[in-house]
Order: structure tokens, then sequence, then C-alpha cells
């Protein structure tokens, strides 16, 4: 019966994601690549052809909610992939490790699983993060890093937002893990009213809500879920071991292109604004918005991230 199940929301999250990938008028090919560190099978899925580009969903998501920026970098071999325990990716729990050695692992070990070298990595909120870190313990695996909204816990002065806030107590934790996922217009009320704003919700495409709604009810979701929380989160706020130091930013060796909601709900432009002062090569865009610019402004996005790329070779 539980395979049965799981079966079920597989298949209705591959629903709304074609309905998703149609919308934006965008053709993907998806696979299933074994990883090393950790040991778990994820979901790539690509598109288009040309240089390649890595891009990182946030946490909570999926690779398939890039599909609104996809068309905006049309002339690159686009390669997203659903972190562990999200989206189809395999179930995995985050805990017994820091939050920033699963970033570079997990994508160390991507990039070795599809024999990429030396690539530009663009992530949102946690995905900016996962590429900060890579960028900063293994630089030669990364050419430029473009990071879309606050990445997530890496930068000092980011807070939680009261959900956030809850969720980082393990009494919440605890409680979240027993009930049931919220509906499709649940989801989107909460998504416009907090994190990505009533403009980001307005403008995304048909499917979009569907996939973050499916993927919540994905069977490895809450676990993957609490246990980033648990790791990323001290009452609302970051814990220190995630945050990346002065020292460490000033050594980044590459392009950093960061695009922040000057709303963004967990930061403030003003925390990008110190990070760029510190980067030897980075550059800081505000634009009218909260969490998601790839949903707010995608073609300013993708313009600007091309900009990147072409600045980094």
């Amino acid at each position: 019966m539980t395979e049965h199940l799981h079966h079920d929301s597989s298949l209705a999250f591959e629903q709304a994601e074609r309905r998703l990938f149609a919308a934006c008028g965008v053709e993907v090919e998806g696979r299933r690549v074994c990883l090393a560190d950790p040991p778990v099978a994820v979901r790539v899925i690509e598109a288009g052809h040309g240089p390649p580009l890595v891009l990182v969903h946030g946490s909570g998501m999926s690779a398939s909610t890039w599909a609104p920026l996809m068309p905006y970098l049309e002339r690159y071999r686009l390669i997203a992939f659903d972190l562990p325990g999200f989206g189809l990716s395999g179930a995995f729990n985050y805990t017994g490790r820091p939050l920033r050695s699963h970033a570079v692992a997990q994508l160390t070990s991507l990039l070795d699983a599809l024999e990429l070298e030396r690539v530009p990595i663009v992530g949102t909120s946690l995905g900016g993060m996962w590429a900060l870190c890579l960028a900063v313990e293994a630089p030669n695996h990364v050419a430029a890093v473009g990071s879309l909204g606050i990445p997530a816990v890496a930068l000092p002065g980011m807070h939680g937002d009261p959900a956030f806030t809850a969720l980082s107590t393990p009494i919440v934790r605890q409680i979240v893990a027993r009930i049931g996922s919220p509906s499709v217009a649940i989801t989107r009320r909460a998504l416009a009213r907090g994190a990505i704003g009533p403009r980001a919700a307005e403008q995304a495409p048909e499917g979009f809500f569907e996939v973050v709604h499916e993927g919540m009810r994905q069977p490895g979701y809450r676990t993957a879920m609490l246990s980033h929380m648990q790791l990323a989160l001290r009452i609302g706020r970051p814990r220190p071991e995630n945050l990346l130091s002065d020292s460490e930013l000033r050594q980044l060796a590459v392009p950093v292109l960061m695009i922040w909601g000057d709303e963004d709900p967990y930061g403030g432009p003003e925390i990008g604004q110190r990070a760029r002062a510190l980067m030897p090569d980075a550059r800081l865009e505000v634009i009218p918005g909260r969490h998601a610019p790839f949903l707010d402004d995608p073609q300013r996005c993708g313009a600007l991230i091309d900009d990147l790329i072409r600045r980094a070779s």
C-alpha cells in the first residue's frame, strides 16, 4: 500500500511538471544519477545545448521550479537536479553532518558523475549557499557563482520568518512531521504572503504551485526539509557554523553575481552590499520583489546571468 501511494504521488508530481514545462515552452530530458557522497540517486533534468550551466534549487523546492527562468538562458546546456530528499531524488536525512559539508559533497559528487570540470553554478536561496560554499572550498570546480535571493544561511544578518523560526525548534518539527501537506491553494497563498510575494505569485506560470505542492507530498520531503531546518537555524537565526567568514569571502576566486529582491523577507540588500564589498569580483543587482527574483523578473535575471558567464569566460 505504501509503495502504491508513493507511486501515485510521484505520478502527480510528474504531471504537474509537464504542465509547468509546457507553460514555459521548455523541453527537458530527465535521468537518475548516483552520487558517491552521499550515496543516493538524484534526478537530473537537462534543457538546451551549449556551454553547461548548473542550477541549484532552494530548500523545499525541486529542479523543475527553475522552469520560468529557463527560456531566458536558451544558449546554455542547463543542468538542474533535485537535491537529495526533494523532488524525485532518493530519500535523505541531512542530520549528522554540517550543512556546508553537504553542499560541497553533493555538488562535487554531481559534477564528477556528470564529468563536468569547471562550470558556472547558479542557485536560489539554499542553492545560492551551495554554490558559494563550493566556490570557497573547492574553487577548481566553479567558473562563476550566481545567487538569486539571499543565499539562505551563508551570510551574517539573515533571519527567518515566523514559520522558519518555528521550524527551528524541535517540538514544532515533531508536530509538522505528523500533519498532512497543505492544498495547492494554501501553498500559493502562503508563498504569496511570505517568501515570494504577491507579484511573483501572480506571474508564476501555470503548474508552478502544483509542482511545489506535489513536491511536498513526496515520501522523503518532510525528513529532508525538517533536517535542513535543524541544521540551518537555531531559533530563527543561522547557526554560526553555516556562515561564510569575511576572510573566506575575501578569498573567493571567481566572479559572483547576487540578484536580490528589495523586500527579501529573510534579509535586505544591505547584507549583499556588505558581502559585495568583501568579495574580489562581485556584482549586486537589486530588483523589485522578495525571495524569488527568477519569478519577479526572469528576463532580467537571465540577462544578468548571461553577462556573468560571459565575464567569467
